[in-house]
């Protein structure tokens, strides 16, 4: 077998393990839970948090969500997903066509937010493969994020 068919085969026992142990309810909602902003969190947020440290802390976090993916460490898992919807809450200033794709990264954003809350409540639930499925979600959502904003660019020059 090649690479390609391995990872086609370990794609298919995630979503076919997902969907036999996930909870149906939440994988299949569109609702996502208001997240508790603490003090702490407002005083050290930034007021115009640039584009780039924004992305580096998104990365962060989910370098933190795959190493407790690996690990079993469902409190990391978690506390990670719950400071991607935080970080998720910033808009990110220094985008020369902020103004034109702003619904579009709206989109991308609320989804992430979406998809980071129910990874949060897997972790919490300790059910290692929905909240595998849903880091393979975000991640998937932050490529296709990133080739509309490329594109976008490219297309402006």
């Amino acid at each position: 077998m090649g690479i390609r068919s391995n990872l086609s085969v370990v794609g298919f026992v995630v979503i076919v393990t997902c969907a036999v142990n996930c909870d149906t309810d939440a994988l299949f909602s569109d609702q996502v839970t208001p997240i508790p902003a603490s003090d702490e969190s407002r005083r050290s947020a930034e007021k115009d948090p640039k584009a780039k440290d924004l992305m580096a802390a998104k990365l962060d976090h989910a370098e933190q969500i795959l190493a407790g993916l690996v690990t079993h460490d469902f409190e990391k898992i978690a506390r990670s997903a719950e400071s991607l919807k935080l970080v998720s809450l910033k808009h990110p200033s220094g985008r020369k066509k902020e103004t034109d794709d702003k619904e579009v990264y709206e989109h991308f954003r609320m989804e992430f937010m979406r998809q980071a809350a129910r990874l949060e409540r897997e972790a919490n639930n300790r059910n290692l493969a929905g909240a595998a499925y849903f880091q393979q979600s975000l991640t998937a959502t932050c490529l296709a994020c990133h080739d509309y904003m490329r594109d976008e660019d490219l297309q402006s020059k």
